[in-house]
């Protein structure tokens, strides 16, 4: 009964050290055509500069871009982790999606800290009503914003606008600080895919967020 017992942990072991190896290298091969989406997508904005891994499945791409508005910029990818099977099933049951984190330094830090995060909701009234149902008339709503602050810097209010004229808002949080990075965007890892149509705007986007946001104080 015993050898059992240790043939099946054995066998168990060794079936979970083959699915780490497995998609250790998957991961690996993942992050290369990651780095090879960026660099074409920095294509007349600048190159990559390296590429550091941080943990299993998270890596961060140091960038030199041409632009003067960043400094020290850099792209932070979070693949979904599935070295580890219990990692892979808990992302899996709450739909975590791959992203990347553009993180830089501006010329003046920001005068105010601000997080925004962006959520998108669908209401029907059966879940498996599909959206061209028939019959069915469906309207979409201007963005709104709920805020906890009475008033906002002019800095605050450029920031917004600017977020707002985008059209296709692909970014799931923005977030500016006095401490560096001044200046950090979430998107999903889809957005810098090659069949992705918002990926020829990203760093138009960036610059625009970024611009007004970060002044000489006088």
């Amino acid at each position: 009964m015993l050898s059992v017992t240790l043939a099946c942990l054995t066998a168990g072991i060794g079936v979970l050290f083959l699915w780490y190896l497995y998609y250790a290298r998957k991961s690996r091969q993942r992050a290369f055509e990651v780095l090879g989406w960026i660099e074409s997508l920095l294509s007349g904005h600048g190159h990559v500069a390296g590429l550091k891994w941080d943990g299993s499945s998270t890596f961060h791409v140091p960038l030199r871009l041409r632009s003067n508005v960043f400094h020290n910029a850099s792209l932070h990818v979070h693949l979904i982790p599935k070295e580890l099977p219990a990692s892979w099933l808990i992302g899996k049951l709450k739909k975590k999606e791959e992203t990347a984190v553009f993180q830089a330094d501006l010329d003046w830090a920001p005068p105010f800290t601000l997080e925004l995060e962006s959520y998108r909701l669908f209401a029907r009234t059966r879940k498996d009503l599909p959206p061209d149902a028939p019959g069915w008339e469906f309207e979409q709503t201007t963005p709104f914003i709920l805020t906890s602050r009475n008033d906002w810097q002019k800095e605050i209010t450029a920031v917004i606008t600017n977020l707002l004229s985008s059209p296709e808002r692909q970014f799931l949080r923005i977030a500016f600080r006095r401490q560096s990075p001044h200046f950090s965007a979430t998107l999903s890892l889809d957005a810098f895919a090659p069949q992705s149509a918002y990926r020829s705007e990203i760093f138009n986007s960036l610059r625009e967020l970024a611009t007004g946001a970060s002044a000489p104080q006088i």
